[in-house]
């Protein structure tokens, strides 16, 4: 469902956890929710589990709802921050409506990072978006159900590695990407991913990709789901300059007792070294503590972030001044970032989703 997304992170209803979110912080990301039409059904908080105090927020629009739709309607509550990289949100949104577009088949639920600064005043209304869409068709709702975390706990189907399914992805990806930068990929940039769609293994999938514009980059960031026992040989297939021995150990030091995986690559002509590893399992699942205790080993959580994770509430609740059916639902997701002789840098993800409960 749809709500206004000030609503959302209002203190009352958002409940995050003081030792992930400052008041500070909280006080940053109701300033930007306010400024954003009502267009999305989910939101995830991003934090950091290092020192660093920095929290970013994402939104989720969701074709099956109509979030597309919605944001093109209320395009004139958007015209006012008046930057290209929102236009282009709205004209992708434009074309993934309609239904005889690719993207309305082929993309599920666009992702918008909104990144805040550290500390002090926004620099503006409403920082320009970082736009992730969906392009595995199969994926519906929200944080737990859209992330590629999630999709990679179960069995994957066959991927899209070969003939027409390969085309018809590789065509939606183009597409996406052309909209979101207002320009084709560079012919190296869609070499590389196309070889990296292409080189999937069997039941691997691609999940996610986002133009890097954003940040200065050229690049794409691809995200992919696939047995955890397949990494490393389509990691050398791709030709990611990592080291494969100091991945593998990551992967069993956090991650022991998970058979599928997903993580985020940097495609430029090349896939750069950085690789971030998703991490979702239900909020009460006893693994979490399996991942957390490693990275409060490694210095890459702290320890009163660690509680504070094992601690978001678990269970859907009631939204304070919003009587039954509306309920919230809670979610958390964590990414790690590996980057060759660099610390590893560790995020979580506290994702938040009303919907309409069928009981009490």
């Amino acid at each position: 469902m749809i709500v206004p997304l000030h609503a959302l992170m209002a203190p009352d209803a958002a409940l995050l956890p003081p030792a992930l979110v400052s008041p500070a912080a909280c006080s940053r990301l109701a300033a930007v929710a306010g400024g954003l039409p009502a267009a999305a059904s989910s939101v995830a908080v991003e934090c950091r589990l290092g020192a660093s105090e920095r929290v970013d927020l994402l939104v989720c629009l969701i074709a099956a709802e109509g979030g597309h739709r919605e944001l093109v309607r209320r395009r004139a509550e958007l015209d006012r921050l008046a930057t290209p990289a929102w236009a282009r949100v709205v004209e992708f949104c434009a074309e993934w409506a309609d239904a005889g577009s690719p993207l309305h088949r082929g993309v599920p639920l666009l992702w918008l990072e909104l990144d805040l600064p550290d500390a002090g005043a926004l620099p503006g209304p409403v920082p320009a978006p970082y736009p992730f869409p969906c392009v595995e068709p199969g994926i519906v709702g929200g944080l737990v159900a859209a992330s590629p975390g999630a999709a990679a706990g179960a069995a994957l189907p066959e991927g899209a590695s070969g003939g027409a399914a390969l085309s018809e992805r590789a065509s939606v990806i183009r597409r996406a990407l052309a909209l979101l930068l207002g320009e084709p990929v560079p012919p190296a940039v869609d070499g590389a991913l196309l070889r990296c769609l292409a080189r999937l293994p069997p039941g691997g999938r691609a999940m996610h990709v986002a133009p890097l514009a954003a940040r200065g980059s050229a690049a794409v960031r691809l995200v992919v789901a696939m047995a955890k026992a397949d990494v490393p040989a389509y990691l050398a297939r791709i030709g990611w300059p990592g080291a494969l021995a100091e991945l593998d150990e990551l992967l069993e030091s956090v991650v022991p007792f998970t058979s599928h995986v997903s993580f985020h690559l940097d495609v430029d002509a090349e896939v750069q070294p950085m690789l971030g590893l998703e991490i979702s399992y239900p909020v009460v699942d006893v693994r979490w503590a399996t991942v957390l205790d490693p990275l409060v080993a490694l210095g890459a959580c702290s320890p009163e972030k660690r509680d504070a994770v094992l601690g978001w509430p678990a269970e859907a609740r009631s939204w304070p001044g919003r009587g039954w059916p509306v309920r919230l639902r809670q979610g958390v997701m964590l990414k790690l970032v590996y980057r060759p002789g660099v610390p590893l840098e560790a995020k979580a993800y506290l994702g938040i989703t009303p919907y309409v409960a069928l009981f009490g």
